[in-house]
Parts: structure tokens; sequence; C-alpha cells
């Protein structure tokens, strides 16, 4: 599978093992994060998601340790049909840390993963035909 992308690096987004799941995103400009301050930061980067798929971002798992950065969305969906010209791929971050934290441009500041999905025709019914759970917790601690 090939996919499409524009970016402002010299090179293509990669996966840094043949192990790896997740291809790095780099910052394109560089970021400075006051303490506790959030901020997208831009890779600078478009991909043209393929359909049937589906683009996954989130932190590198080094992002928090070396920077004290959290995603602020957990996880980001790169939709097929996010793929203009400016639609770059952005990473929103907070500083977790009591001190300023920066990100230098080049910096590689996140990861992306292609997942297969379906989008299946939603049913409206009036009765799920299930016993109630209860919701969260309701399986035990053990």
């Amino acid at each position: 599978m090939q996919v499409r992308i524009k970016t402002v690096h010299p090179t293509a987004p990669e996966y840094k093992s043949p192990g790896a799941c997740a291809f790095d995103f780099q910052a394109s400009e560089d970021v400075v994060f006051a303490p506790g301050e959030w901020k997208l930061v831009d890779t600078g980067t478009v991909v043209q998601t393929p359909v049937g798929f589906v683009l996954l971002t989130a932190p590198r798992s080094g992002t928090f340790k070396n920077y004290g950065l959290m995603q602020v969305n957990s996880v980001g969906i790169i939709d097929q049909d996010y793929c203009g010209n400016t639609d770059t791929v952005k990473f929103p971050y907070v500083n977790m840390r009591k001190e300023s934290v920066a990100i230098a441009k080049g910096e590689r500041i996140g990861q992306g993963m292609f997942v297969k999905i379906e989008k299946p025709e939603f049913e409206l019914v009036e009765d799920m035909g299930a016993a109630d759970r209860g919701g969260f917790g309701t399986t035990g601690l053990k």
C-alpha cells in the first residue's frame, strides 16, 4: 500500500525499526510550553489516509518522560477526507512540568498508525435485548 503525503520536512515520516507498528512525525517549528500550557505542535505533514483505514496519532513513548508533555485528547483520529494542502497533522500537548519545555523543529514529537476500519450501518431500536451490566467497575477488581 502506498500513502500520499505532503511535508515541509526533507524526508517522509518513517518506521524507525523493522518491528515498529507506528511511524514518527517531526515538529515543523520550534515550540515552547510554559508550565501547564497546552498548544498544538504542527508536523507540517499532510497525510492522505487510504480508503478503509483511519490514521491514529499518539505520543511517542518518550514524549512524557523526556518533555513532560501529555496529549490532551489521548489519541488523535485523522479521517480519510482530512488531506487538503493545509490539513497538517497536529499533536495537542499540555506541559505537566513546573518549568518551561522546548521542542525543537525536527524533533520526533508523535507517532501515527494506520488501522483498518469498517463502517457499519446503524439500526435504531427500542430495546437492546440484553441484561444491563451496571456501568464502570461492575465486573469487580480481580
